[in-house]
This record gives C-alpha cells, structure tokens and sequence, in this order.
C-alpha cells in the first residue's frame, strides 16, 4: 500500500521551478484553488503563501496576486487592520500597499525580541535574579501598552536611572524600537484591540501538529491544505448558521480587565505616568 501511494506521488521537486499536477490544483470537492504562475512555476494558495524569500519585490507580488484574486471574486483586496511580525521588507510594502491600514505588529513577538536581546548580551542571569533589573526590563518592554504620547519621556526617563550593565540593551531599545527601524505606532498596543496573533499562530501549532513532519515535501503539504480547505468550509457553515465565534480566555481578560483598570486610573489623574508604567511592567511575563 505504502508503495502503491509513493508510486502515485509526484516526484519531489530539487528545485523552486517545476509544475503542479492538475490533481493538485484542486480541492477535495473538487474546485480550484491554486494561483498558478504559469511563467515562474509557482503556486501560492489563496490562504497559504508560499514565498521563495523575504525581499520586498516577493512581498509586492504577492499582493498584487492577492487583489487579481479578489477581483475575480467580485471583491476588493483592502485590509482596515493588518498585523504582521517585524521583517522590514514586509513593513515597507504594507504600508506602500496599503497606506490608509492600521498595521501593527504582535505585542507576544516584541516582548520575545527584547527578551532575545537581553539573552544576547549575557544578561539572562541578571534578569532571572536580580530583582531590580527585571523589573526595568520589564519597564522597557511595558512601554509598548503605555499611551504612545508618552513613551518618548518614559524611555527617556529610564535613560536617566538604569545601570551602565543595561547600556547595550538601551542602546538596541533606542535604535531598534525608539528612534530606528519600527516606528513606534506599530508596536505600540495601548489602543489595539488585537494585540497579538495568536490565533495565527495557534493554527501554524494546529497545523505543524497534522502534518507531523519536521521536512515535508510539497506534496505532503499541498495535500494537507485540501483536506483544510473542507474544514474551512464546514466552519463556514456553522457560522452562517449562527455559531458562536470563540469566546476570551479567563486569562485575556483578567489581562484587560486589569489594563482597563490602570488606564482609567491614569486618565483621572490618580497615578501619573512613571506609576502607570511601573504598575504595567507587572503585566509582562
């Protein structure tokens, strides 16, 4: 049996240029799902993108096959809300693309870069054990869910009284995050309703965890996306039907119910802004 399906798998392509088989072209039911580029020799689903590298002429490309497809829909390929990580090519292009969007990143995925960083410099040790320095790790990290008018004067602020041992983590928080390659709109979260992307990085978990391989090959791959593509519209279904969407976790709002809290608290002048964000800090894991 096992030979009887390699027999009927396509040959695993060596390289970015080969053909797709009609076969798996199609959906299970079976429609039409792949975007062809029938110059290049390159598939790239309509939910699944897949890209060759991270340069912004990829990214360009990919958008514009995006709203093709959109139009064939009789739709119209024009995000309010965008969230994306922080590759700078990508930032450049969605904002080229798609210049009236609210584009964020992910509040879990800046809190992990800064957390990188402090590994980096040697100073996981420091931050694990000494009390005062996480806490003004954690400060720096916190400046994402202050009001972003006030970010500039806390950063500032934490200039003037962090040690010298956090100069190096100070100075990539400045170029990088502050005054550098992100503006701080898009990592500031204070009044964005979706502050991570979880639910995208949930389903990459879900998705991994089915296709359990660590080097699929595109077949393999192709094959699993058939196969949610039926989930997909079974879910759809249910939701025409009057299901419900998937309610907060206790802990997303325990989560907001204690920023909401500190907010208001702020706004009524009953703390000012070095408490507020020594009272946030407590927030970051």
């Amino acid at each position: 049996m096992s030979k009887t399906r390699r027999q009927n798998t396509p040959v695993i392509a060596s390289t970015a240029m080969f053909d797709i088989p009609q076969f798996y072209q199609q959906t299970l039911l079976p429609k039409r799902f792949l975007l062809i580029d029938v110059f290049l020799k390159r598939g790239l689903s309509v939910a699944f993108c897949l890209l060759p590298n991270k340069r912004a002429k990829t990214y360009t490309e990919l958008f514009e096959r995006l709203k093709e497809q959109a139009n064939i829909m009789g739709k119209i390929f024009n995000p309010k809300c965008i969230v994306t990580d922080y590759e700078p090519g990508l930032m450049r292009i969605v904002e080229q693309e798609f210049p009236i969007a609210i584009h964020s990143g992910c509040l879990f995925h800046f809190n992990q870069a800064v957390h990188r960083k402090i590994t980096d410099l040697g100073l996981a040790n420091d931050y694990l054990n000494n009390e005062t320095i996480r806490d003004q790790c954690r400060q720096l990290m916190a400046l994402s869910l202050m009001p972003i008018e006030e970010v500039q004067n806390q950063f500032i602020r934490l200039e003037m009284i962090m040690p010298g041992k956090l100069a190096d983590l100070l100075l990539y928080f400045k170029n990088q995050w502050v005054n550098g390659v992100v503006p701080i709109q898009m990592w500031n979260f204070h009044q964005v309703d979706h502050r991570t992307n979880n639910t995208s990085e949930a389903y990459n978990l879900r998705f991994s965890t089915r296709l359990s391989k660590k080097h699929p090959n595109i077949w393999s791959f192709i094959h699993l996306i058939r196969q949610e593509h039926i989930r997909f519209e079974h879910i759809s279904i249910q939701l025409d039907a009057g299901a419900s969407a998937p309610k907060q976790s206790t802990k997303t709002k325990a989560f907001q119910l204690r920023l909401d809290t500190l907010y208001n608290r702020f706004l009524k002048k009953q703390i000012d802004a070095k408490k507020l964000l020594s009272s946030l800090s407590l927030l970051i894991n």
